[in-house]
């Protein structure tokens, strides 16, 4: 039996339907090619609801409880006053396993990487007790979105990709990333995002079961997707403000025009980090600006990636500067307009992929907005017709990432 430890450098289970989207597809085709296999899962957050939707055991891994609990320390364990039993149970589950399986964006740079604090710093010291261990690494679905800067970041980028057997990446620009402050090898592969991979499961409820819950109840209207994010960590609260305001104004204009009704569709629930990292609390602030309170409607659910996959059939189109939430709206057939952030490897690569590289704007330029949604709306048709081929092909290519893998362990 095959014994795997899998984890995420600041990803999977946190309440990111994204993530969860790669972490499912990473799981499922560990047990499409090791269907008897042991699977171990390092998170913030262990949870036996998660360990049974998913499939394995999760273990507290090295990270604090809440940002609050973060401020000013290293990993948690590492701190002089920590307690350490659940590095011993890491330890050990690493040492006992055939792989250390490590997803994510593991080179981010939003926050500072540093000794025992970050991202990069995650994925590096668990490659590290692996080295001691002798347990082979891979990195699955790693996603480099710009420039890496930081000497820190780099040094880890040159040892965690150094001495993986295997790293799997989502784009080439993400390669190029690398390539750029060489990190190169030719164990490195594209295989798109791990998202596309993804088999939906049936949920015990059904799409308007879950907005029953909420008190959600569509008209025959049609109906058009939303889910929007602020880049918490630039800008500032007025910006914020700005930008909420200036939406309800547009979204109150795309409501009369078509005749339509508004579905907030949250692709991240998380409460315990910066407080707009939960897509609720924007929504709610956009829609309560809005003059068609009767034509908007917001998901208030802690929902399963499942779950939330399976409300995108309920929309004829759908708007986000998430890029799983237009993941998956493509992946449903729904037509979708991305909105630019400043990460510039986040958008525009899958859009190429998709074969709509067009359906991008910003919200820096509302009327080139509301134009463009105008567009996607009138030409859905074609937008359906031009990505279904990409989708097909981008799931069958997300589900080599783990055959890869296993491969490179022969």
């Amino acid at each position: 039996m095959k014994k795997f430890v899998i984890t995420g450098a600041s990803t999977y289970g946190v309440k990111n339907m994204g993530d969860d989207a790669m972490l499912a597809s990473m799981v499922q085709g560990l047990k499409r090619d090791a269907p008897d296999c042991q699977i171990t899962f390092l998170c913030r957050h262990p949870n036996l609801d998660y360990d049974q939707a998913f499939g394995f055991t999760s273990l507290k891994n090295m990270d604090h409880d809440s940002k609050e609990a973060a401020a000013g320390r290293i990993f948690w364990g590492l701190n002089a006053d920590d307690p350490d039993v659940h590095l011993k149970a890491i330890a050990e589950a690493i040492a006992g396993a055939d792989l250390l399986i490590i997803g994510g964006n593991s080179f981010m740079e939003i926050f500072p990487n540093s000794f025992l604090k970050g991202v990069s710093s995650y994925g590096a010291t668990l490659a590290t007790l692996a080295r001691f261990m002798g347990t082979p690494t891979a990195l699955y679905g790693l996603n480099v979105v710009d420039d890496i800067k930081a000497a820190t970041t780099q040094q880890h980028a040159h040892f965690m990709v150094g001495t993986a057997k295997a790293v799997t990446m989502r784009e080439e620009s993400g390669r190029q990333y690398l390539t750029d402050i060489g990190v190169e090898g030719e164990h490195i592969t594209v295989l798109g995002d791990p998202a596309f991979g993804m088999e939906p499961q049936g949920c015990a409820r059904t799409p308007l079961e879950l907005l029953a819950a909420d008190d959600i109840y569509l008209s025959d209207k049609p109906v058009i997707g939303v889910g929007f994010r602020h880049e918490y960590w630039m800008g500032d609260e007025d910006e914020y403000a700005l930008i909420n305001q200036t939406l309800a104004e547009m979204l109150d204009d795309v409501v009369a025009r078509f005749n339509a009704q508004l579905l907030f569709i949250p692709n991240c629930t998380y409460t315990l980090a910066h407080k707009w990292q939960d897509d609720r609390l924007t929504h709610r602030e956009i829609a309560s600006k809005m003059k068609r309170q009767d034509a908007v409607f917001c998901v208030e659910q802690d929902l399963t990636v499942f779950e939330t996959f399976s409300l995108f059939p309920l929309a004829n189109m759908h708007v986000s500067n998430r890029r799983h939430s237009c993941i998956f709206a493509a992946m449903n057939d729904v037509p979708f307009l991305s909105i630019a952030g400043v990460l510039k490897g986040h958008m525009p690569p899958f859009l190429e992929e998709l074969g709509v590289p067009g359906q991008i704007a910003a919200v820096a330029d509302m009327d080139d907005l509301a134009a463009k949604i105008t567009t996607t709306w009138e030409t859905r048709d074609a937008l359906i017709a031009a990505m279904q081929p990409n989708v097909a092909a981008l799931a069958r290519q997300a589900k080599r990432h783990i055959p890869y893998i296993l491969g490179k362990l022969q």
